[in-house]
């Protein structure tokens, strides 16, 4: 029992029920704060970008974004590659309340720069092959206002020094791209230099349909390959182009391409890139300004493809192998 006179003090009063009412709600359990939830949105304009939304994905649920409880993701495919589509789907998901927006390539990247700007929306992108170039970013080290992500360097150069090394043979290199898709030009256009000082014969052969590639293949000479770069208005039907280029024994590579019925292929981890893309999104997150994040770079990995190499009686170095990143057998 407390002493009468010091339970009659008022100010004692007060504090001891204070201390009760504290007591009893460290007892009780105190409510925690609800956990902030984001909302991203992602805008895509080439369904060959796809693998790096769902690398995305996984990267964000393994930083501990659980869909359905604390991030919601708005996604309508990939979209037509017109301005007016792209920027109208852009300004939706704004008007949709997005925290983030996630942008697969330059275009829809362009486009929601500039819709942001004035607001507190961030903008991560990947891949693109010239930020800075492409007045996305001021400087990869230092992005400034609302937009950072992930770059992909142009390194075609690079898969065709491989193709020389993997098919030491080869005297004429082919390079099939349409003049309209302009990234395709531009990849070619790093082509000739690094031919010169490699000593083949680099050939960019103009094409605008995989009929016209089919033609192409068709009508190679002998010691003859091909490197395929990415070609948005050709990928998708390169199939049985690769098809005819393994019945006529053609030595192929891939810059930026899967290694399926390529000999060889040098290209970024889409899945890993787009977890880097993941990574940053998590430190906009957690309170760090998207221009003060750095661009960052993603990286390439040479898979030999043996099967393919096999069925056009092409034998490769023990040597080359041993520098593979992934050997498919």
């Amino acid at each position: 029992m407390f002493d009468q006179k010091i339970t009659q003090n008022p100010i004692i009063s007060i504090f001891l029920a204070l201390v009760i009412t504290c007591l009893l709600l460290t007892a009780c359990g105190t409510p925690t704060p609800e956990a902030k939830s984001y909302t991203i949105g992602i805008v895509n304009y080439n369904p060959s970008l796809q693998a790096y939304v769902e690398g995305f994905e996984t990267g964000m649920k393994e930083l501990g974004y659980m869909e359905g409880e604390n991030i919601t993701y708005i996604y309508n495919g990939a979209l037509k590659n017109d301005p007016q589509v792209i920027a109208a789907e852009v300004k939706s998901l704004i008007d949709q309340g997005v925290d983030l927006l996630f942008t697969l390539g330059t275009p829809p990247t362009v486009a929601a720069k500039q819709a942001v700007e004035g607001t507190d929306i961030a903008v991560v992108f990947d891949p693109i092959s010239n930020p800075v170039g492409e007045g996305v970013v001021a400087d990869l080290s230092k992005p400034g206002g609302n937009v950072t992500g992930v770059q992909i360097v142009v390194a075609a150069t690079k898969a065709l020094e491989w193709l020389t090394k993997i098919s030491p043979e080869t005297t004429e290199v082919h390079v099939p791209h349409n003049p309209a898709d302009a990234f395709s030009v531009r990849v070619a256009g790093t082509l000739p230099e690094a031919a010169a000082t490699l000593g083949i014969q680099l050939i960019l052969d103009e094409v605008t349909s995989n009929e016209q590639e089919i033609s192409l293949v068709e009508s190679l000479p002998e010691n003859a390959a091909i490197l395929f770069v990415p070609s948005p208005s050709l990928d998708a039907g390169r199939g049985p182009v690769l098809e005819a280029a393994i019945e006529r024994g053609i030595v192929t590579g891939g810059y930026n391409r899967s290694p399926d019925n390529l000999v060889f292929t040098y290209k970024i981890d889409e899945a890993a890139q787009g977890r880097q893309a993941a990574r940053l999104a998590s430190q906009i997150f957690n309170g760090t300004k998207p221009g003060d994040l750095p661009v960052e770079t993603g990286e390439f990995f040479l898979t030999i493809n043996l099967k393919t190499a096999d069925t056009i009686g092409l034998t490769i170095a023990d040597d080359l192998l041993g520098q593979a990143d992934t050997i498919v057998r």
